[in-house]
């Protein structure tokens, strides 16, 4: 009798021992990449060509932001006001686990310019995800050396002239972040034709983001032109 008392008592320690073991590892901090949807389209949207406005509104209509990593869905837990920044793009999150339930310490979007605090991405990260980018379509000289230019203001003429002249042609988005159009097929094919017709224009584009070494690109799927979007052309 004391014998399979003691080896109750010591099935006891054990199960306590795995309990707080996984309470320990489910509070491991854990870093996922992935798109920033909503509960209710998940991976694909039922709004065609705008990703984050069709999340903001599924979520203005009670569905929840949820993270997309490959085939798993994860509904986040932390300041809504962080996660409507990145709505519709790719995010990079550091929190933990609560089976699938990310509790979010800290968001990090595709196009940040955090400095290297942030914790690295896990290895296996998905491929990079399909995002909507608003910016100026223009050379790629001006932008780099006159830090004055900006998506909506800047000297049209100057634009066209180093076009003409051939400078490569790239997008410019109002936090300063240049794309390199690039096609989506490899070997790659060159893009200038495409964007041409938007030369000193603002736009959408909708298309793969890639990043290196703080260097970014764009497979464009879509664009369009937003006519409504005001713009200062004659800067100096």
């Amino acid at each position: 009798m004391m014998r399979l008392a003691r080896m109750l008592v010591m099935w006891g320690l054990l199960a306590g021992v795995i309990v707080s073991l996984h309470s320990f590892a489910g509070n491991k901090p854990i870093t996922l990449t992935g798109m920033v949807s909503d509960s209710m389209c998940g991976a694909k949207h039922m709004m065609a060509g705008d990703d984050a406005k069709c999340t903001r509104a599924c979520v203005k209509n009670g569905s929840q932001y949820v993270l997309v990593v490959k085939d798993e869905v994860y509904t986040l837990d932390g300041k809504q006001g962080e996660f409507d920044k990145v709505a519709g793009q790719t995010a990079m999150m550091v929190g933990t686990l609560d089976g699938s339930v990310l509790h979010v310490a800290s968001v990090r979007g595709a196009h940040s310019n955090n400095s290297g605090n942030a914790a690295p991405a896990a290895q296996g990260d998905p491929p990079a995800q399909i995002v909507t980018i608003e910016g100026l379509v223009r050379d790629i000289a001006c932008p780099i050396q006159n830090k004055e230019a900006t998506a909506r203001q800047f000297n049209l003429k100057c634009a066209q002239d180093c076009a003409k002249l051939g400078s490569p042609l790239i997008i410019l988005t109002d936090d300063g972040i240049l794309y390199t159009p690039i096609s989506q097929s490899m070997p790659d094919n060159d893009q200038r034709q495409r964007l041409l017709p938007f030369l000193g224009k603002y736009v959408r584009v909708r298309g793969q983001v890639f990043e290196r070494a703080g260097t970014h690109a764009i497979a464009i799927k879509e664009i369009v032109e937003l006519k409504d979007v005001h713009l200062i052309t004659n800067a100096e």
